[in-house]
């Protein structure tokens, strides 16, 4: 008999502890669920010679889409992270900071820069990310690699200037003279050997071809080669509006400032630092090339998105307005438009726990007639179509009224790409 109760006391209290054991399970606080993240890189030039053309708050303009999808729910419940580095226009810290980057699981990458671009695309084809980039040069629209642009080329921008300089010469005694002074670095230098080629299918001379440093402090001599090569136009091939200003003031000073048309050949959506410590009156009536609207030309829905982000990101007020705006609408709403939108696709299709530098990379290739929102000409790709804009304007510079104006309307490039990069000039 005690040999039973001793035994019916031990099961007793083993049922309490189980029952113990199940309750304390029970009542325990589950572990949260791991968070669901996506990561894209960024390169970015905070520091470094170029940084004066991205100004103090580009950082966070340039990173305010990311956050606002990630608040919006873009993907749902994913969140989407930027893993920046500042690569100081520097090709080694451009390709270590790949590295962290990689690393880091990033699935796509922003260069914000073709030197950056050029640095990575051969090591980010190797591990199987995508890079969209602002700009491009021809080495970075081969299809056999894994770089993707908005924008037109340096070859596309300077054959199209080529065109126009036809169309509107009129003294037909002559053929007109196109010089060039630019940045000793890709954007200078890349789109020379296709330049020349097509200049004399139109009948135009061009050269000198005059190179300067990134922080020019002189450009006479270079000046002074331009005036006794008797060019009608000089082409300025730079990624900002100092540069510019400078080779214009040692114009002005050598009495040559009105002796020739003047040509911004990049981006002008650079160009917008058009405040008193930065540039000066002398850019004023010169011309350049352009590949989105400005905030002051359209009440658009791009423009209104944009705005919005920078009034919701930027520290105040005065950082959302120029002269950083129209910038911000070409680089930010399109190069990251096309991210943001390759994201969503690649997670709707192969979910979160699939999504890869592969998946987005399709995903960007069927990207067909995204619209920008009235900010530029729709974007599209393909599995043989690196470049989803190749369209341009010409505007003419209002300084007076810190702005540029349409001296034409969009412009079908004058040069095309075959399959691994190479020119075909139209």
């Amino acid at each position: 008999m005690k040999r039973r109760t001793r035994k019916s006391a031990v099961v007793f209290v083993t049922v309490l502890l189980l029952a113990a054991v199940l309750v304390a399970g029970a009542c325990a606080p589950k572990a949260p669920a791991k968070e669901k993240v996506l990561k894209v890189g960024y390169l970015y030039d905070l520091t470094g010679p170029v940084s004066a053309s991205i100004g103090k708050n580009g950082l966070p303009q340039l990173l305010a889409p990311y956050r606002n999808a990630t608040e919006t729910g873009l993907l749902g419940d994913v969140r989407i992270d930027v893993l920046w580095e500042d690569y100081a226009f520097n090709v080694d810290r451009a390709v270590a900071a790949y590295k962290k980057m990689k690393d880091g699981g990033a699935v796509a990458i922003r260069p914000l820069t073709t030197l950056a671009a050029e640095a990575i695309q051969p090591l980010s084809t190797r591990d199987k990310i995508p890079l969209v980039g602002n700009s491009t040069t021809d080495k970075l629209v081969d299809t056999t690699q894994w770089h993707y642009t908005v924008s037109p080329s340096y070859t596309q921008m300077f054959t199209t200037i080529l065109k126009w300089v036809k169309d509107n010469w009129k003294d037909s005694s002559r053929r007109p003279r196109v010089a060039q002074i630019g940045w000793d670095a890709p954007l200078g230098r890349g789109h020379i050997a296709a330049s020349e080629e097509y200049a004399k299918r139109l009948g135009i001379d061009v050269g000198p071809w005059e190179f300067i440093p990134l922080v020019p402090l002189d450009t006479t001599p270079n000046l002074l080669r331009i005036k006794d090569a008797k060019a009608d136009f000089v082409v300025l091939q730079f990624g900002n509006a100092v540069s510019a200003d400078q080779v214009l003031r040692d114009a002005k000073k050598l009495g040559i400032r009105d002796s020739f048309t003047w040509i911004a050949g990049f981006q002008v959506s650079h160009w917008e630092q058009l405040h008193p410590t930065t540039v000066t009156e002398v850019i004023d009536g010169i011309y350049g090339i352009n590949e989105a609207v400005y905030p002051e030309e359209a009440d658009s829905p791009g423009v209104k998105y944009i705005a919005g982000l920078l009034s919701k990101y930027v520290a105040s007020e005065a950082d959302t307005k120029m002269p950083y705006f129209g910038t911000v609408t070409n680089l930010m709403y399109s190069a990251d438009q096309v991210v943001l939108e390759s994201l969503k696709r690649a997670n709707s299709k192969v979910g979160y726990q699939k999504v890869d530098g592969t998946s987005v990379k399709e995903a960007i290739e069927g990207i067909k007639g995204l619209d920008p929102s009235g900010l530029r000409p729709a974007v599209t790709f393909g599995a043989d179509r690196r470049q989803g804009v190749a369209q341009m304007r010409i505007l003419k510079m209002d300084f007076k009224a810190k702005t540029w104006r349409p001296a034409t309307g969009w412009l079908d490039s004058a040069s095309t790409y075959g399959t691994k990069g190479e020119v075909v000039l139209k």
